[in-house]
């Protein structure tokens, strides 16, 4: 897989809910659609996670990725193993208690992944974008003046996943396109709690809602859907140094040096690697993970 971690320095100031900034966890997945019988499945292709350490006091960010199709198992069990350890924390994203959470059980359910998570507190700015006068993440975002240089949407993850998946022409541009759009989104979450108050009202308790990770009640969601178009346990110690990961300490003005810098030599090596080695026409397990140093 590829996966980049950084720690972000900053100042974090929580203007968003009356509880601790350290219960704040921001989680996003991005998904591509598997066709069954006519209708797209959701398959999640890799996700992004986000919270405040608080021994370091810093933002920490895992951005991660399938660099195969049959992986899509080890991720989803990654995840729900990232939400198992946090689940008495706040889970915060757009449309994820319809989208990203639904998606996710139903996966997991397909995948024979059990969850031992009988309830996660969330809060979705969807519930509330209406009422707050923005429309989608990135007008949130701007409602709240935090200035974000997207260069792709949303649907970039949905239409080249198998681009990636298949080595296709352009696939590491894809790679670099889908990082940097999920570092963006990820610098700018812990920029909505700081500014969150200049504008809408605190998060209270009874803003928040529930959801279980069970399957009991998976059938309320159809597993296969329509695509839309428009659509202290997690610190460092706890993770392996592995040949997919980049571990870094960063401030935010670093992020753009890190894609270009960084990102992009280790990809470019990484190509001309795969130009010497031979590619079978079906995909097949391959030991040839990016290895992204500092």
């Amino acid at each position: 897989m590829y996966k980049i971690e950084v720690k972000i320095d900053g100042q974090f100031i929580n203007k968003f809910s009356n509880g601790s900034i350290y219960d704040l966890v921001f989680i996003d997945l991005e998904f591509w659609p598997h066709y069954v019988e006519g209708k797209a499945l959701q398959r999640i292709y890799g996700y992004t996670i986000t919270r405040l350490l608080r021994t370091s006091k810093q933002q920490y960010i895992k951005v991660k990725f399938l660099e195969f199709e049959m992986e899509e198992e080890q991720l989803v069990k990654e995840i729900m193993q990232d939400i198992s350890r946090l689940k008495n924390k706040i889970f915060i994203g757009f449309e994820i208690k319809d989208s990203d959470l639904i998606t996710l059980k139903n996966r997991s359910k397909a995948l024979s992944i059990e969850s031992n998570v009988n309830e996660i507190k969330l809060f979705d700015f969807r519930d509330y974008s209406q009422k707050y006068g923005y429309k989608g993440l990135n007008g949130l975002f701007k409602h709240l003046e935090i200035k974000v240089n997207k260069k792709i949407d949303g649907s970039y993850f949905r239409q080249n996943p198998r681009k990636v998946f298949l080595r296709k022409s352009g696939w590491i541009d894809i790679l670099l396109n889908m990082f940097e759009y999920c570092l963006e989104d990820a610098t700018g979450y812990f920029q909505i709690v700081s500014n969150w108050n200049t504008k809408n009202p605190l998060i209270t308790e009874d803003m928040i809602t529930s959801e279980s990770l069970n399957y009991s009640e998976l059938e309320k969601k159809s597993s296969v859907a329509p695509i839309q178009q428009d659509a202290e346990i997690f610190s460092m110690q706890n993770f392996q140094a592995t040949s997919d990961q980049l571990l870094s300490s960063l401030t935010v003005a670093d992020l753009e040096a890190l894609i270009v810098k960084i990102v992009q030599k280790t990809l470019k090596e990484e190509m001309q690697k795969l130009k010497h080695e031979h590619l079978p026409d079906q995909i097949t397990q391959m030991n040839h993970p990016l290895k992204v140093f500092v």
